[in-house]
């Protein structure tokens, strides 16, 4: 099996994660497949210096959010993980609740079927002084 990931980049702030993590995977020589949220691509414009076209092209293969016949809804893909960074709220209940109407959480939906590792970088998690205050 080729070291193979799917990343995936919700509308949550902090879509740099996803870049950056699209950058190391590529140094350790991981075959990455891309799926960008279409809040997920919104954010890139406003949070860095990054175009979704930009982003993509770092991927080895980048799939439209509504694509839900593409290869990485599949559980005969073969990945090592799934990386979903950011992770919004709305993205992390949609994935515990099986809600696949779109292709980022069917490719996690897929993941925990198949036991394979999904990460999810959640962050609207608050910070410690948010919950003692």
């Amino acid at each position: 099996m080729p070291k193979r990931i799917v990343v995936g980049i919700s509308g949550a702030s902090g879509v740099i994660c996803g870049v950056r993590l699209l950058g190391i995977l590529k140094e350790l020589g991981y075959e990455t497949h891309l799926i960008i949220s279409k809040a997920g691509m919104l954010n890139l414009r406003i949070e860095t210096e990054y175009s979704p076209e930009q982003v993509a092209s770092m991927a080895h293969r980048t799939y439209d959010p509504m694509e839900m016949a593409a290869p990485v809804a599949s559980g005969s893909f073969l990945t090592e993980a799934m990386i979903v960074a950011p992770c919004t709220v709305k993205t992390l209940s949609a994935i515990a609740n099986c809600y696949n109407e779109k292709l980022l959480v069917r490719a996690a939906d897929v993941t925990l079927k198949e036991k394979r590792k999904l990460v999810l970088v959640v962050r609207e998690t608050p910070s410690i002084e948010d919950i003692c205050v």
